[in-house]
């Protein structure tokens, strides 16, 4: 019989390339007229294997779901490995998973119904216009009829659900899940996946959890186990979805609300985010798992709003802002609660039932419309707005923004109405960016100890994290809610308002002594002192600052001289603002001009000394003498007096 069929087989090879609908003969049985279509060689040699191509050359009738060669492959049932009894049992029940006693052609076929197969195990059909499916196999070629029964092909191999586990106990068999196990349990998911499903699990190996730094330890507090949950759930997909149904792009929504998104390469790899699928299409009773190599994060800046309240609920989850529900005399510990109660945090707010319904997982809105829904940033919102900074905040250029609460603006006696003339404007806008840092700085980028950053106004900022907690500033406003998402950044809420450090304006003159400072008259046009004295090797400085116009020192050769000093002490160019000092070292008269204004006298004078006057000379032969300028004068007289009597005699 062996032989027999061996000859059937080549026979059939060599009209192996005749469509099916050809080499499938009525009269030939179910065995023979598999091994003709070429697409089922895993098949025949499964059953060869198996011995149970005689059992299928049997009167029947069968029918048989007949999976193709690339169903196997994606199953990865390698023949070589079914080497002991026990594993050919296993194959046996495999393969008869797939027969069902008695001709069912798929007119016979409908919607939920079920059919027991020869393994005694149940398959389900689902029939609708535009496919059969047996469990969750396609029927791609249905009625194929043969002597004694009837073929359908099928795209997968059916795997009896006898052999199958759920989920968490499939993950705790393979050895290499034993973190996810452990974050399951500890997450109270245990009970969730073992239910009915179907779901698909995309399964981190430990070295994932350990190269994610997840430490499970860590994880001691509702609001942390809460986080813990909305990681792994970010991880589950409601639904059976194999490999063979992802595509490149394929965006699906996770269980925890957030999307994850697909590649696939060009060599055939799949990635789920940032994660490469190892393993794929784990079958268990209750779905698939794929195993990845890396943990999946949530996309961080996702918030928490109210579609009635046009509110957010700052530091929320998304596990978080689904478990709202609105309880009317509900009896919970004791207490008799009617409001909105929320089945994770366990507060009561007392809101509508309508309100309470609104609460949505968002993509996070720019900084300025975030500050706005917290509730509590009436005053932040506002100031910003008087200083103009609203579309700053709203732009894409991302923020890192310390905010204060109302309360803080209270505490600190700030009224926006006093802010009325653009100085003042200038005074708070200078307040405000004080609390803005450029890029997004999330509290976990913090580490322990002291770090300063350029604030958005041009000083330093000094934030302090000692065990934990963070402060702000030199007043160490404290970080009371951190890592408040936006589309361009973070807010954190703080509860003091910085206020920038004073602006000291530096001296010019510093380490310089000056005996005498001159600046400008009222009107500008002149020096004050214009004339002043001073001792040799004293210095003297000349300071205006924001001057209506440009003025200068430059040195001339006399009093109220045009004539520029070649080479000579200046202070330069005329400028509005001059710092300008100069040391004299010798007795002189120093003159000077402002150069742009010399035209209209804007002269000034230095009398250094003794101003650098010659001293007189004793010398009785100098023409200047006392001494003789008198004798001169007497011989004057004399002649004078010879004369006028000369005259009377005549």
């Amino acid at each position: 019989m062996r032989k027999s069929l061996v000859y059937t087989l080549i026979a059939c090879l060599l009209v192996s390339s005749l469509p099916f609908s050809v080499t499938a003969d009525a009269n030939d049985d179910i065995p023979t007229n598999a091994a003709a279509t070429q697409v089922h060689d895993s098949l025949v040699a499964a059953l060869t294997q198996a011995d149970l191509v005689t059992t299928l050359q049997g009167t029947g009738p069968f029918t048989v779901f007949a999976p193709t060669d690339q169903a196997f492959i994606d199953a990865g049932i390698d023949l070589t490995t079914f080497d002991t009894d026990e594993e050919n049992a296993t194959l046996v029940d495999i393969l008869t998973y797939h027969v069902v006693s008695g001709k069912v052609m798929s007119t016979d076929l409908s919607d939920g119904m079920e059919a027991t197969a020869l393994n005694q195990d149940t398959l389900t059909f689902s029939v609708n216009t535009t496919e059969v499916k047996v469990n969750d196999a396609v029927v791609t070629t249905a009625d194929v009829e043969s002597s004694n029964g009837v073929i359908h092909v099928i795209d997968k191999v059916l795997m009896p659900p006898a052999d199958l586990i759920d989920i968490p106990a499939t993950a705790q068999s393979t050895g290499v899940h034993t973190a996810l196990v452990a974050a399951l349990s500890q997450a109270n998911l245990v009970t969730t996946l073992q239910g009915e499903g179907p779901f698909t699990v995309f399964a981190p190996t430990d070295q994932a959890f350990t190269d994610a730094g997840i430490d499970l330890t860590t994880f001691d507090t509702p609001e942390e186990n809460a986080t813990l949950t909305d990681i792994l759930l970010y991880h589950v997909y409601s639904g059976a979805v194999p490999a063979s149904a992802v595509t490149d792009g394929l965006a699906v929504t996770m269980i925890n609300g957030d999307k994850a998104t697909f590649a696939v390469g060009t060599d055939g790899s799949v990635t789920i985010g940032d994660a490469t699928v190892t393993g794929a299409d784990v079958q268990t009773s209750n779905g698939i798992i794929h195993v990845i190599d890396k943990v999946l994060m949530p996309p961080p800046g996702d918030i928490c709003y109210n579609m009635v309240s046009h509110t957010i609920v700052p530091g929320a989850t998304n596990l978080i802002c689904n478990s709202y529900m609105y309880v009317d005399n509900y009896t919970m510990g004791g207490q008799t609660i009617t409001g909105c109660y929320n089945t994770v945090t366990h507060a009561v707010s007392e809101i509508s039932a309508a309100e309470c319904g609104a609460y949505m997982w968002t993509p996070a809105v720019n900084l300025a419309m975030t500050a706005g829904a917290t509730t509590i940033h009436t005053s932040l919102v506002a100031a910003l707005t008087a200083a103009d900074l609203v579309t700053t905040l709203s732009g894409d250029t991302d923020y890192t923004v310390f905010a204060p609460s109302d309360d803080a603006f209270a505490a600190a006696g700030i009224d926006l109405d006093s802010f009325d003339t653009p100085e003042e404007i200038a005074e708070l806008t200078d307040i405000l960016l004080y609390h803005v840092v450029a890029g997004t700085t999330m509290s976990t980028d913090l580490g322990e100890g002291t770090t300063t950053v350029a604030a958005a106004n041009g000083d330093d900022l000094t934030i302090q994290v000692a065990n934990g907690a963070v402060m702000v500033g030199t007043a160490m406003a404290n970080v009371t809610l951190a890592d408040v998402p936006a589309s361009n950044g973070v807010i954190h809420v703080i509860d003091q308002v910085l206020m920038p450090p004073a602006d000291v304006t530096p001296d010019p003159f510093e380490g310089v002594d000056c005996a005498v400072t001159i600046g400008l008259t009222a009107d500008g046009y002149g020096f004050n002192p214009a004339i002043t004295t001073i001792d040799v090797g004293q210095t003297v400085c000349w300071s205006w600052t924001d001057a209506a116009m440009g003025h200068n020192v430059k040195e001339i050769d006399g009093a109220q001289s045009s004539t520029f000093v070649a080479n000579g002490v200046t202070s330069g160019a005329a400028a509005v603002t001059v710092a300008f000092h100069h040391t004299f070292t010798e007795n002189q008269t120093f003159y000077y001009a402002c150069e742009p204004h010399i035209s209209m006298n804007m002269f000034g004078e230095i009398v250094v000394g003794d101003g650098g006057i010659e001293p007189t000379s004793d010398d009785d032969d100098d023409e200047n003498t006392p001494g003789f300028m008198a004798s001169t004068m007497i011989l004057a007289a004399l002649g004078a007096i010879l004369f006028m009597g000369r005259r009377r005699s005549l």
